[in-house]
């Protein structure tokens, strides 16, 4: 009996540790696909340009949505701040300075 015990409690102990790698994993593939939003934003600033790429929020797939902004950084210059909010509500943040348009 004291052997059985002893074994769930090692089972638990497993499987709380192979729960806690999954929710690490979900919230890594989040991140990532939030990382590779921003890219895409960075890349349609190259492709569109800085003034027709930066507007409103857009929605995006899996609950994503992005936001191109240009804030003043110095003359002729400006910082391309693209935005990807996540489903939680979490958000990150990808700066790129480009010639003001």
């Amino acid at each position: 009996m004291v052997a059985l015990v002893i074994l769930g409690l090692v089972a638990t102990g497993f499987l709380e540790t192979f729960a806690g790698a999954l929710r690490a994993t979900a919230s890594t593939r989040t991140w990532a696909q939030a990382v590779v939003y921003a890219e895409q934003g960075q890349e349609a600033l190259k492709i569109e340009g800085v003034a027709r790429a930066a507007g409103p929020e857009a929605p995006l797939g899996g609950g994503f949505s992005r936001r191109i902004a240009l804030h003043p950084w110095r003359e002729g210059v400006v910082r391309a701040a693209v935005t990807v909010t996540l489903p939680d509500g979490a958000r990150f943040e990808l700066n790129r300075l480009v010639p003001a348009p």
